[in-house]
């Protein structure tokens, strides 16, 4: 590795981790986490080089596999000099530098004699299953002979890209190497921590990668001028009116069912008979076990006015008007325990379930024996294949062509090709109905926009013919003859053409097209997000457009990551990443027909705080997913970054087709104007603290009293408020208009209108005052909450920093959000903790602990149910610690056991406590620049 020395400058954030290495990898190796384009593929090859080992890099995908070997040959040999004979891209045959897939090491430890990988799951159904089984002892051999050619090679250094969300098979090969190989020295390189795997998946990335030792953020990057400036955007669309006929439909069909089973005396009477209503008490034990059935059938007989015997109610500690109402998932859940899970205690009503098993089966509500009626699969599949995101990729083209003019760079990524959608002859202009790469040219094409068009995936290749001068001239400075490379004119438009390459020189045609987009050959490309979604490097793209149906945290997180690099051609480069979304307007509507039913008299309050508190679909709901994954700047005064869909500002947007309408046009004049988006990152990313970064924190609007609830009662005495103001404004308008002649008449107006005042503005001050009496949560502060989390974790040893190093933040901000964070701590030790105060404030279906505190206040008692973090209540000794600090810093409380049997008695009152709730607890996780 001696002729191996970095050819560029390093980055601020890259020279402080190469100065510091000597201590970070002081463990035996090296773990940073940076953005998708903050360099860290020649960081770990620098790293690599200083250790002086002979050296196993490992990355997830071809692509990523091949970029490992272009920057090892680009930026650290010399220009003149060819890819030395040391490096190989075969495990069976190693070099001094070997990169390989995680599949291949896979493939290699199985016996395999291929390492060939389905590139993309390009097409549909393909699941890169392999075929043809070594058998065990041949599979052994296979491992053993490779772990001896690693061994002759001296290997000692281990590159992990990305080593997480792999398949089980690739991490036990994994496992094994390091196993075999001693204690190697790691280097893990990641753009995105498997934050949202269970700690058992975290436990086992650790133990393989190590702690994290440097995390760099988006936003440092873009303050350092590493990452260009850039902004999400959303187009929403309503489906085509066929999938909007079929929506109805099924829709229809579900509502008529529901009518039918209302209406069924059977039905009803057989629920009745059930031994957890007539015998709820010697069957607390069953009731305990699943209380969502046990409370789905009281709330159905409770919309049947059926009158419920109050040993039943007193179980789980509410009263017949706290019992919500009955909705499509309560019904759901009811159908589910009736037909499937308990159908053996209703054999005297098994001809009535049957009828109605038969009818769901009918309309197609039945999916793998679970009744499906909010979001069967069906209904997501054609909301998130859409043919109407095809209109608005080309509404969200057509402007960014007109806005970029020759400048444009916009890459759309698909999940498949869909080859058989491609025409067959000019005149074949069949409708397009599905979703895909084929479906995404082809719609564009046909609009005639003035574009250049081409595809990127792994066995297409389309560019259009005027372009074809420049793929030469690419190909020639690459030594690629023009014999190697075929063209062929498509049958469909005599514009464009199909390009392969032969043999081993295929795997330079992604580095061709890349070339050739970089430089407007090609100013559309569509590709497949498994081909360029992760590891394709085009600093040129300003535009981006996710057509990808990928929700993962992950890949949409380094999809995104391909258009917010910057680009040495492109100084003032500002980048639009396009998100589609399909909104279910029959979900909205909400037209599922309850006709019958009585509904609760407690209704439910508005909530304040919540952004978005409309159903919109599964669609949206994946997107929402999406947006934890990164984080982004507000469209908010003044602008923030945080992560989250909240930092859209839609709260009060209307979602009707008109209001849908005026969202895009929003969107569609803010990623106009790119030019702001550079001076809206610079206010933002200046913040007041003295150091600023992101900082991973708790949000919630559930929260300690004198905080929240407070606020939450100002809500309420301000909209009563308003109210008794518009009436008493009224009356004083009316009293200026009436010539009041007599004493009596003033009295009678006068009296009206206190009445009137009485009438309708004492409810909601009654609520209020109800609500700060009756519905409170914890006492003292969020900040006491977090400060007895944090010291039990570090009693634990969960949290190893010392305590005089870390503190508990909690700050309310104008709308009465609490947010809450640990400062000081490491990445993970900060995880951990915001798992647990989580667990906190939203309870868990099923803890261990509990703490209970009952309280007495004039004629009103109140109780209080807060859940022992799951990662406390292992151990019995940490529990009681946990409520010993509990009783310290927040207020008296009784720790419950919940598996014994008064103690699971309690967890069901717990559990039903949420029923009477009058705001909706929100509590999530985001990251925010401070």
């Amino acid at each position: 590795m001696k002729d191996l020395a970095f050819q560029g400058t390093w980055r601020a954030y890259q020279q402080k981790i190469l100065d510091d290495l000597a201590n970070l990898i002081g463990d035996d190796g090296l773990h940073i986490v940076a953005a998708p384009g903050s360099g860290k593929t020649v960081l770990g090859l620098e790293v690599m080089c200083r250790l002086g080992e002979a050296t196993l890099i490992l990355a997830p995908s071809k692509t990523i596999r091949d970029q490992w070997a272009h920057r090892l040959r680009t930026m650290f040999l010399p220009a003149d000099l060819a890819e030395p004979e040391w490096i190989s891209h075969d495990v069976r045959a190693p070099g001094t530098v070997t990169i390989i897939t995680y599949q291949a090491l896979h493939a290699a430890f199985s016996g395999h004699s291929s390492e060939e990988e389905i590139l993309d799951g390009e097409e549909e159904g393909s699941d890169g299953a392999e075929s043809g089984e070594p058998g065990k002892q041949e599979t052994e051999k296979a491992r053993k002979k490779i772990i001896a050619k690693l061994h002759e090679k001296k290997v000692r250094t281990l590159v992990l890209d990305e080593a997480h969300h792999l398949r089980n098979e690739w991490w036990k090969a994994l496992t094994m190497l390091k196993e075999a190989l001693g204690q190697p020295t790691v280097v893990a390189l990641t753009a995105t921590p498997p934050y949202d795997v269970d700690p058992q998946e975290w436990d086992r990335y650790q133990a393989l990668c190590g702690p994290i030792d440097g995390e760099i953020s988006v936003p440092e990057l873009v303050l350092q001028g590493d990452l260009c400036p850039h902004q999400d955007y959303v187009h929403f669309s309503l489906p085509s009116a066929l999938e909007a006929q079929k929506l109805a439909e099924f829709r229809a069909q579900i509502g008529d069912f529901i009518e039918t089973l209302l209406e069924s005396a059977e039905f009803k009477e057989a629920i009745l008979r059930h031994p957890w209503i007539t015998q709820p008490i010697e069957n607390v034990e069953h009731i305990l076990d699943d209380a969502r059935f046990f409370s789905s059938m009281l709330i159905f007989l409770n919309s049947q006015y059926v009158d419920l015997p109050q040993s039943t109610l007193d179980i789980l500690g509410v009263k017949a008007r706290e019992i919500p109402d009955l909705t499509l998932e309560w019904i759901e859940v009811l159908l589910n325990g009736v037909i499937y899970t308990y159908r053996n205690d209703f054999e005297e009503a098994e001809q009535a379930i049957r009828c109605q098993q038969d009818r769901l089966r009918e309309i197609r509500a039945v999916e793998h024996s679970r009744v499906r009626l909010t979001d069967p699969r069906s209904v997501q599949k054609l909301l998130v294949s859409s043919v109407s995101k095809l209109n608005a990729i080309v509404d969200i083209t057509r402007l960014e062509s007109a806005s970029m003019r020759d400048e444009l760079r916009m890459v759309i990524l698909s999940d498949y090709i869909r080859k058989d959608a491609l025409p067959t002859a000019p005149a074949d202009l069949q409708p397009i109905e599905r979703m895909g790469v084929v479906p995404i040219f082809e719609t564009l094409r046909r609009s005639e926009l003035d574009l250049k068009l081409g595809i990127l995936t792994g066995s297409l290749v389309v560019i259009p013919a005027g372009s074809k001068g420049i793929l030469d001239e690419i190909a020639d400075r690459l030594g690629i003859g023009a014999e190697h490379i075929r063209y062929q004119p498509t049958a469909f438009d005599a514009g464009f053409l199909s390009v392969e390459l032969g043999g081993e020189l295929s795997r330079n045609i992604v580095h061709m097209i890349t070339e050739l987009f970089s430089r407007g050959g090609i100013t559309v490309l569509v590709g497949t997000q498994a081909l360029l979604g992760e590891g394709w490097d085009a600093p040129s793209v300003n535009t981006l457009i996710l057509a990808s149906t990928v929700g993962s945290y992950v890949l949409s997180n380094q999809m995104r990551g391909r258009a917010i690099r910057i680009d040495p051609r492109s100084p003032q480069k500002a980048a639009n990443v396009w998100h589609l979304a399909v909104i279910d307007p029959e979900k909205l509507q909400q037209r599922i027909p309850l006709r019958f039913g009585r509904k609760s008299t407690d209704g439910k309050a508005p909530d304040p705080y919540d952004t978005m508190t409309i159903d919109l679909g599964s669609d949206v709901d994946a997107l929402k997913r999406r947006f934890y994954a990164f984080e982004g700047l507000s469209f908010g005064e003044p602008p923030l970054i945080e992560s989250g869909f909240q930092r859209l500002m839609l709260g009060a947007a209307k979602w009707n087709a008109r209001g849908v309408d005026d969202i895009n046009k929003m969107m569609e004049r803010r990623a106009a104007d790119r030019k702001s988006l550079k001076s809206r990152w610079h206010s933002a990313l200046h913040s007041k603290r003295a150091v600023a970064r992101m900082q991973e924190t708790l949000e919630s609007n559930y929260a300690p009293k004198g905080l929240v609830n407070w606020n939450t009662t100002k809500f309420l005495f301000a909209h009563s408020a308003a109210l008794a103001g518009m009436i008493l404004s009224g009356f004083l308008h009316s009293f200026r208009a009436t010539h009041i002649r007599s004493l009596q008449q003033l009295e009678l107006v006068l009296f009206v209108m206190f009445a009137s005042l009485a009438i309708f503005c004492l409810p909601g001050a009654l609520k209020a005052s109800l609500l700060l009496l009756r519905n409170g949560s914890l006492e003292g502060s969020m900040k006491q909450v977090g400060i007895t989390v944090l010291e039990t974790l570090h009693h634990m040893g969960v949290i190893r920093t010392d305590l005089g190093k870390v503190s508990v933040e909690a700050t309310l901000d104008q709308n009465g959000m609490i947010y809450c964070r640990l400062a000081g701590a490491t990445t993970i030790e900060r995880s951990r903790f915001l798992d647990a105060l989580r667990e906190v404030l939203v309870p868990p279906q099923n803890p261990r602990y509990i703490l209970v505190r009952s309280s007495k206040f004039w004629r009103l008692n109140r109780v209080d149910y807060h859940a022992v973090p799951s990662i406390i209540g292992r151990k019995r000794e940490d529990a009681i610690y946990f409520a010993g600090l509990w009783n310290r810093y927040v207020g008296h409380t009784e720790l419950v056991y919940t598996r014994s049997a008064q103690g699971r008695l309690k967890l069901l009152q717990f559990r039903a406590k949420s029923f009477a709730s009058a705001f909706t607890r929100k509590t999530d996780r985001i990251s925010r620049w401070e």
